[in-house]
């Protein structure tokens, strides 16, 4: 069943979010913030109908999880390894948080996350964060909503590793596959097989000289164009995967091209 997160709408968060962010210039430190941290406020609601609302116990639960995880990776002192840290609490959220699309496309959900339940972690992992990294203003660049896409978007049942796909790109590379969402960002099979064909144009050596996020954007483009004419979707999953690496082969002409004439 659908689990139905507190949401904490924008009257209640921006305040917040302002009083965590003076406090920490102020001098207080992270424990600060881990002592503001709770499984409710006050002020937060929920949808009416959909599912059932998340216990107590649940978001403890998740609290915990996310806080080892943290742990892991140097918290609440110097941070590191943050790549391995995103890559890893993208599949937590995902696996533990019972979410579905629906409940995560909802930005009061994320400022609820970051700002109540966990925002020891959230300005850990972006100290002195702009409003976009806390508040649920671009879920492309949400400290928690942004890993919980990627993992949805790479998530394969299918395979003996669900979430491999989120090591074949980085968070800026993934982000402009995500910035297309409304297309591309979509169609979770679609996703998947632009990051196969990418992985394998890496180990063939295709990429190699060129600017890959400008080889990315290109590709995108090329296939944003084709949509009009192609329902990736319904096609079978080797003829969509025969189809993005024509188009890749394309683009990687098209781009040695233009840097052959620069």
């Amino acid at each position: 069943m659908t689990i139905l997160y507190p949401r904490l709408l924008d009257a209640d968060a921006v305040p917040l979010f302002t009083e965590y962010r003076s406090a920490l210039a102020d001098g207080h430190g992270i424990e600060y913030l881990s002592e503001r941290a709770s499984t409710m406020h006050l002020a937060a609601v929920y949808v009416a109908t959909g599912g059932s609302r998340a216990t107590g116990e649940h978001l403890r639960s998740l609290r915990d999880a996310i806080l080892a995880l943290a742990h892991g990776a140097g918290f609440p002192g110097e941070s590191r390894n943050m790549a391995w840290f995103d890559t890893q609490l993208a599949q937590l959220l995902h696996l533990r948080s019972g979410m579905v699309p629906a409940e995560a496309a909802a930005r009061d959900v994320w400022q609820f996350l970051a700002l109540c339940l966990l925002p020891d972690v959230a300005f850990w992992r972006y100290p002195n964060p702009p409003g976009d990294r806390v508040l649920g203003t671009d879920l492309t660049r949400h400290v928690f909503g942004r890993l919980w896409w990627r993992a949805q978007l790479v998530h394969d049942p299918k395979s003996h590793d669900p979430y491999a796909g989120l090591q074949v790109m980085g968070e800026a590379a993934f982000d402009q596959i995500y910035a297309r969402r409304a297309v591309l960002g979509g169609s979770p099979a679609l996703v998947r097989g632009i990051l196969e064909v990418w992985q394998e144009l890496e180990k063939e050596g295709l990429l190699r000289g060129l600017g890959q996020r400008k080889v990315l954007q290109d590709y995108l483009k090329r296939l944003l164009r084709l949509f009009p004419f192609v329902d990736f979707d319904s096609v079978q999953e080797h003829d969509r995967k025969v189809e993005l690496r024509a188009v890749a082969h394309e683009t990687i002409v098209a781009c040695r091209e233009q840097q052959r004439w620069e």
